[in-house]
């Protein structure tokens, strides 16, 4: 009886051994981590996906260009039209006696000398002037800083005064250089005459605007014939009138013999 329950307990011993065995084994050879064999990797982004979503991001900040600035003054290559009048009645400061003496002097540049050599057919206008206005408005009228600007005229005399050019706001300097184009188109019905060139510093104001100073200069101004365009009669090809000539002839020939 007693060797019965020994050989059942040894058996007993040799099972859980044997089951002991088996279940460490297949620790020993099993995955770490079992979660790994259920779960799906996640799939690297490719080459091609990061250089579209780098392009896109280039893309998004990506700076302006270079191109033509808001500001800059393309007057010499816009067509001439009359320019706007300044805020009337104009306030002469310069004459009575309210304004310094601001425009230090006027050249004139980029000159073509005409055709003849007498005079000039076109030519611009470098103005050096003190603009600096950071005090020079009443508070009634929104600011007390001043919007300079110029504007050009020919003055030939009472009844022979034109507009002929006028800037937008210009920097405020205390000795600044302002370059002034001229357009020919708006000064050639004067055609060949000594002008007297009137440049005009002005405030520009809301109700009318204050000249704060002015200045005249004359040049010899000629206008360009162009040459003699437009005068010749344009060249006729010598086959062209022997081919015309023989159809009329052979016209001709043809309703006499009819």
């Amino acid at each position: 009886m007693e060797f019965r329950k020994v050989a059942v307990i040894a058996v007993a011993l040799l099972m859980i051994l044997s089951g002991c065995s088996a279940f460490g084994g297949s620790q020993t050879d099993g995955p770490a981590n079992d979660t790994n064999d259920t779960d799906e990797p996640t799939e690297p982004v490719s080459d091609d996906q990061n250089e579209s979503t780098n392009d896109s991001n280039s893309s998004d900040n990506t700076e302006p260009s270079d191109g033509d600035d808001e500001n800059e003054d393309d007057t010499a290559n816009a067509e001439w039209s009359p320019p706007q009048e300044p805020n009337r009645p104009l306030e002469r400061k310069d004459l009575n006696g309210e304004a310094i003496d601001r425009i230090e002097s006027v050249e004139f540049v980029d000159k073509v000398p005409a055709e003849d050599g007498q005079g000039y057919s076109n030519f611009n206008l470098e103005v050096t002037a003190n603009t600096s206005m950071p005090n020079i408005d009443p508070p009634s009228h929104g600011t007390v800083r001043g919007e300079p600007y110029f504007f050009v005229k020919i003055n030939q005399g009472p009844d022979d005064r034109k507009l002929i050019e006028r800037t937008s706001q210009v920097p405020q300097r205390e000795n600044g250089r302002y370059h002034i184009d001229v357009r020919p188109a708006g000064i050639e019905e004067f055609g060949e005459d000594d002008l007297n060139v009137e440049v005009f510093l002005v405030d520009r104001d809301k109700d009318w605007d204050d000249v704060l100073d002015a200045t005249t200069q004359s040049i010899h101004f000629n206008p360009d014939s162009g040459g003699e365009t437009g005068t010749d009669e344009p060249e006729v090809d010598d086959d062209s009138d022997t081919n015309e000539t023989e159809s009329t002839e052979g016209n001709e020939s043809e309703t006499s013999e009819t």
